[in-house]
């Protein structure tokens, strides 16, 4: 016979979280003063004394990050911001990680009102006026009947893209302002989930705190679950610029180039990779190539024990300067006995191999490949 409060079956209910996208969007608006805002401008500007006079743009304060429940457009309608989701959403087929899988399409509207003040050089405000700006994108997301979506502003920026400062009469009548939104969008539903547990019991009230003044409290993440999010992480991260001349058989001499960042903070996110090859064979005219990454395939991700260090190859796709779409393939050495790339550009359309660099030994610059601890690792040592 078990005891009273002893493990067993439970039935919970919990918020649980479908998906969950960050992004950053930045619009750009044209603001015009008017005739009344011209002639303060220009009476300041007539003043040496307040001369140079600046443009500064100033954004509603967002809430914090966390708690993540701070969604609700009525909540922050009044702060000067707020998303809301437009239309019905619509069910749509992607691809996710080589395969198809059904999604939802659903447009998201930002909007905030962002004040705009010329000041002189004390700091005094000579005009102000207020701005509405706003974003339209949109997001595929697990979105399923049933659950709901939180759409939220983590963050709003601007800047002066026009340039801030002015100098001397006339003013000009207009400016451009960017304003950038970042987002923070989750789908989530209340469910039952039936768990193995106990009830708590209190504790004795016998723990004796030190007096600490001005703590910082402790950054905590909440834990995630849905089926297409969170992405596996990387094994491995690689980093540097590097150059050297191609090899042998290379499809042309030179001097080729890379410039990458691939897993930061081991994850595919925000990995960046440039490619560039400087023809030193003139003879058959010049070939020089600039490409540059735009998105990887976590698929084909791999590290490796090489040359007593470590290599990270990696393919996706990419984008030439004069506009060619081609697939790449990459390989990155981090060896004692030294730094080594390859790099392949590959027709997307017919498979075949437009450019190689052959094995580049590096003659200029460093490779870093570190080895990433993943939860496969712990798994291993435990055993």
């Amino acid at each position: 016979m078990k005891a009273a409060n002893s493990l067993q079956e439970e039935c919970i209910r919990v918020p649980k979280v479908y998906d969950w996208v960050t992004d950053q969007l930045t619009v750009s608006k044209t603001v015009r003063f008017d005739r009344h805002q011209l002639e303060a401008i220009e009476e300041a500007m007539s003043d040496p004394n307040r001369r140079p006079l600046r443009i500064i743009c100033k954004t509603p304060k967002t809430p914090p990050l966390f708690p993540l429940n701070q969604s609700d457009p009525r909540l922050i309608e009044e702060r000067g911001f707020f998303c809301e989701q437009v239309g019905e959403k619509q069910n749509v087929t992607v691809p996710v990680a080589g395969e198809f899988t059904e999604a939802q399409l659903v447009d998201l509207l930002f909007n905030a009102e962002v004040k705009i003040k010329v000041i002189d050089r004390h700091g005094d405000v000579v005009t102000e006026t207020k701005v509405d700006v706003a974003a339209m994108e949109s997001f595929v997301l697990c979105f399923p009947d049933g659950t709901d979506l939180l759409c939220r502003v983590s963050k709003i920026f601007c800047r002066i893209s026009t340039g801030s400062l002015l100098l001397n009469n006339p003013c000009p009548e207009s400016f451009k302002v960017e304003v950038t939104f970042c987002v923070d969008v989750q789908v989530e539903a209340e469910v039952k989930l039936e768990v193995l547990a106990k009830f708590c019991s209190p504790r004795e009230n016998n723990i004796v705190a030190p007096e600490i003044i001005n703590q910082c409290p402790p950054i905590e993440f909440p834990a995630q679950c849905p089926s297409i999010f969170p992405q596996k992480n990387c094994d491995c991260e690689a980093m540097g610029e590097a150059s050297g001349p191609t090899a042998k058989h290379a499809t042309e001499q030179g001097e080729a180039g890379i410039n990458l960042h691939i897993c930061p903070n081991c994850s595919l996110t925000d990995s960046e990779f440039e490619f560039t090859f400087d023809d030193r064979e003139t003879s058959d005219g010049l070939k020089n190539i600039n490409f540059t990454a735009t998105s990887f395939d976590p698929e084909t991700l791999e590290c490796q024990p090489c040359e007593d260090g470590l290599k990270l190859i990696i393919s996706g796709e990419g984008v030439t300067s004069d506009g060619r779409r081609l697939d790449f393939n990459l390989a990155v050495l981090d060896s004692p006995n030294g730094d080594k790339f390859h790099v392949q550009l590959i027709n997307e359309r017919n498979g075949k191999i437009v450019f190689d660099t052959g094995v580049v030994d590096v003659t200029e610059g460093e490779l870093t490949v570190e080895d990433c601890v993943t939860f496969q690792d712990l798994k291993f040592k435990a055993l």
